[in-house]
């Protein structure tokens, strides 16, 4: 079958946007890759002394045990710091409430005594 000049180009603008989704799909999914593969090769700069030893082994793993402590104690500092700041946070709620509650209070006192004011104007 013969098809003309205007349905061929038709048909080929068509799946242009078809290409483009594919090759856009294939290069995320590279760049992904990429990123995975940097993250997990990235050099670890100990903030600690480095152990001298025979093999390298043996420093690896001391360098190793030494980062995970050194990330272990910012853990516990920074939530220790998150528990203060929320602890803090929380009585200033609590004397805010209690300021509203006495305000609260001396309202309806107030609206009680001018009640009571406006009900001994009428006898």
């Amino acid at each position: 079958m013969v098809y003309s000049q205007a349905k061929v180009i038709a048909g080929g603008l068509a799946h242009i946007p078809i290409v483009i989704s594919v090759f856009y799909f294939v290069m995320i999914t590279f760049n992904k890759r990429a990123l995975e593969f940097a993250e997990t090769n990235k050099l670890i700069k100990p903030n600690s002394k480095v152990v001298e030893s025979k093999t390298e082994e043996k420093l690896l793993i001391a360098v190793k045990e030494e980062t995970e402590e050194v990330k272990e104690t910012e853990v516990k500092e920074e939530k220790a710091q998150a528990i203060k700041e929320i602890s803090n946070k929380l009585e200033e709620i609590e004397k805010k409430a209690e300021d509203v509650k006495e305000k609260v209070k001396k309202k309806q006192k107030d609206k009680k005594k001018k009640k009571k004011k406006k009900d001994m104007k009428r006898d």
